[in-house]
Order: structure tokens, then C-alpha cells, then sequence
């Protein structure tokens, strides 16, 4: 992990904004160098100051992740429809918005797709769940649900491989056996999100 990526980690926990995971990182890197916890209070006192008057400006990533978590992000209108399919409160699916804020956060598994992965709540233990963003021109590639799966689009306009288009706020149910691609129509990158009960195969091979 570079420099940089560890001191964006240190700002987002001194707002109490990290996964678990996270956390274990950053505690590993403060044992590894002691001067980061002297950031580390330096950020949690100024994070104590932006309720009064703080000369601290947050990065745009960290006031975006910020706002998001406390329900004035660009994803608020789907917090309670996140909620239901993803049987998470509205809460955590704030945290889950603000989280896809940061460029970091994204798992770019091919040029022009990334993911986030996250639990859902009980009802969705056996599903794979999470955050994919294609940018515009790109495909999810074909593959085939190896249970059902229901999609919520945030963001762009998504084009399935029958021609249906499909915009902020629409859901995508596709039944297990099936089989599409998803293309992105228009020049905004889509974000949806996806809940897909025993994952997906791609080319046979299941998808982790």
C-alpha cells in the first residue's frame, strides 16, 4: 500500500468511516511506523473541529464519502430501496454508498469494470453482493446465474443484451439458468448493484 493510500485510510478512520478490514491495515501500519499515529490524532482532532469552525478542508473523496454516510449523498433517493433488497438498514447502505466514493475502493478487474464487493444482511448470506461500475463504451461480459439475481441501477443508463434499457432507480431480475451481457448506453459511466444468489459463471468458470 503506498503512502498515500495509507493517509487517505487514516483520514476516513478519524471520521470512523473504515470496513473492519481496513482497520486492521491501518493498525498494521501504525505498529510498522509510530508516526502515523501521531496523524492519526492530528486528523481525529480536526475531524472533532468541522462541526465549529475548522480550517481542516477534506478531501473531495472524503467529504463525498462523508456526506453519503450521513444521508446527503448523490445515492440518497436509493437508500431504503438498497435496504429492502439487500436486507441491510439504511444506515449501513449509506456507509455502503459513501464507500463507493473513493477511487481506491474499486476493484478494477478489466479496463473500464469495477467492483465492489460487501455482505448483505441474513437474507442475502447465500448471495454474492455488490457494487459494479462500467464506464461508458464498456460490457459486463456474457455469463450465465447460477441462482437468481435482482440488479438496481444508481447511475447511467444500462442496455441489456435484448435491448431493453434500463435507468436510475430500475430493477433487473434475471432467474437462475439465465444468460445476458450488459452494455452501458449513452456517455455516463453505470453504476448498479447487484444481488446474485450462488454467484455468476463466466466462460464456466465461477466468478469469486
Amino acid at each position: 500500500m503506498s503512502g498515500g493510500d495509507i493517509r487517505e485510510l487514516l483520514a476516513l478512520h478519524a471520521l470512523d468511516l473504515l470496513e473492519p478490514d481496513e482497520v486492521e491495515q491501518v493498525t498494521a501500519a501504525i505498529a510498522a511506523d509510530p508516526r502515523l499515529e501521531v496523524e492519526l490524532t492530528a486528523l481525529r482532532d480536526a475531524a472533532h473541529q468541522l462541526a465549529g469552525a475548522s480550517q481542516v478542508t477534506p478531501s473531495p473523496e472524503v467529504e463525498a464519502q462523508l456526506f453519503a454516510s450521513i444521508g446527503g449523498g448523490r445515492f440518497e433517493r436509493f437508500t431504503a430501496q438498497m435496504s429492502k433488497i439487500f436486507d441491510v438498514t439504511v444506515d449501513r447502505a449509506r456507509e455502503l454508498f459513501g464507500i463507493t466514493e473513493r477511487t481506491s475502493a474499486w476493484d478494477i478487474r478489466m479496463p473500464g469494470l469495477g467492483l465492489i464487493h460487501f455482505d448483505g444482511g441474513p437474507a442475502c448470506a447465500t448471495a454474492d453482493c455488490g457494487f459494479i461500475r462500467i464506464m461508458p463504451g464498456g460490457t459486463f461480459p456474457w455469463h450465465t446465474h447460477r441462482g437468481d439475481e435482482l440488479s438496481l441501477i444508481v447511475a447511467g443508463t444500462l442496455r441489456d443484451h435484448d435491448g431493453k434499457l434500463y435507468r436510475p432507480g430500475d430493477e433487473l431480475f434475471h432467474a437462475k439458468g439465465s444468460s445476458h451481457d450488459l452494455t452501458v448506453q449513452g456517455d455516463e459511466p453505470v453504476i448498479f448493484i447487484a444481488r446474485a444468489f450462488d454467484g455468476i459463471e463466466v466462460a464456466g468458470v465461477r466468478q469469486a
